[in-house]
């Protein structure tokens, strides 16, 4: 049985919910950035890059919150160059479980920044796609772990 997830978490999933429509993801553009008002300064926008075994992940979007928490801003950078090598698998395998699923993905994970303030963080991972059938993009919440 899944854990309950917290009420920010919900209230997003919801939302993304709301806009899945026959079977089709909903876009980037759906979520304009008053509708995302409630959680944005804990949302990332990471861009899926390329195809196969070749997927990159770069971060177009990251919210002051998660800069705080992280202790650095990764807007422009890809998550594999930034996360150590050791850490790589654990931290973007959820990345790659949501674009198979096409579902959204819960984990709890820690930060890989030196200079994180928080090092326990969940974060809720929704797939976007403009065509609403290819993941161009997910909409990543992240939160510091209750504790």
């Amino acid at each position: 049985m899944p854990l309950p997830l917290r009420a920010e978490f919900e209230a997003i999933q919801g939302r993304w919910k709301e806009l899945c429509r026959n079977g089709h993801l909903p876009a980037r553009a759906d979520f304009p950035a008053e509708t995302l008002t409630p959680w944005m300064g804990h949302i990332q926008i990471v861009e899926r890059v390329g195809d196969g075994d070749s997927v990159r992940h770069r971060v177009r979007l990251v919210g002051t919150r998660i800069v705080y928490y992280e202790g650095r801003d990764n807007t422009g950078l890809f998550l594999d160059d930034v996360i150590p090598a050791d850490q790589r698998d654990e931290i973007l395998e959820p990345y790659r479980r949501c674009a198979d699923s096409r579902a959204p993905v819960y984990s709890a994970f820690y930060s890989c920044s030196e200079s994180a303030i928080s090092s326990q963080l969940e974060r809720l991972i929704l797939p976007l796609a403009a065509d609403g059938k290819t993941i161009d993009q997910f909409l990543v919440a992240i939160y510091r772990a209750k504790t």
